[in-house]
């Protein structure tokens, strides 16, 4: 009898050595898939979330999100549509959701520059802020480079006419915190 209760207790001992190793290769997929999930894979699960961005300096961004691109995130703030380069954010101030990351090759491959050039063909008013948190410069974005943008200067409420025109503005993207429109269906 003295056999059986050893065993037993063998056998229990072995079951949980077993559960805490079943446990320790869990943990350790998950912080392997942790590990393979990127911040706007995160910040896609956040889409109809209001999130605090932190971008340059003191600059913050509070925005009601609603599209988020592989380079950039869109939606609304007080004042009208913004969109955000991914890469001016520094930190959100809100809890992200682990997210699977975005397979779809093409999704991936749409970079800011393909939403610039949107705008562009919309000729849609906006200003443009840069990480510091000054407005660099407001007008209708012309033409579209591979890290810069032509904006031909005149206010952010008047349609993009000849005679509006007072010059034209070039903006490297890395100098861009954020694009706001006067109108939030408009980003």
């Amino acid at each position: 009898m003295r056999w059986d209760g050893l065993f037993a207790d063998l056998e229990a001992q072995l079951a949980q050595a077993a559960w805490r190793e079943t446990e320790a290769e869990a943990a350790e997929l998950t912080r392997g898939e942790a590990a393979s999930v990127h911040l706007v894979d995160r910040l896609r699960g956040a889409v109809g979330h209001r999130l605090v961005l932190r971008l340059g300096g003191d600059l913050r961004v509070e925005v009601q999100v609603s599209t988020v691109g592989p380079a950039w995130v869109g939606g609304t703030d007080h004042a009208g549509g913004v969109l955000v380069p991914l890469a001016s954010i520094r930190s959100v101030d809100h809890r992200l959701p682990m997210v699977a990351p975005e397979r779809s090759a093409s999704a991936r491959a749409l970079g800011i520059g393909a939403v610039y050039r949107t705008m562009a063909r919309a000729r849609v008013p906006l200003a443009i802020v840069g990480q510091d948190g000054r407005q660099l410069t407001e007008g209708t974005i012309d033409r579209v480079g591979a890290d810069h943008l032509d904006v031909a200067l005149h206010a952010r409420d008047e349609l993009r006419r000849r005679q509006a025109v007072r010059g034209v503005c070039v903006v490297a993207f890395d100098a861009i915190g954020y694009v706001r429109s006067a109108q939030a269906s408009e980003l």
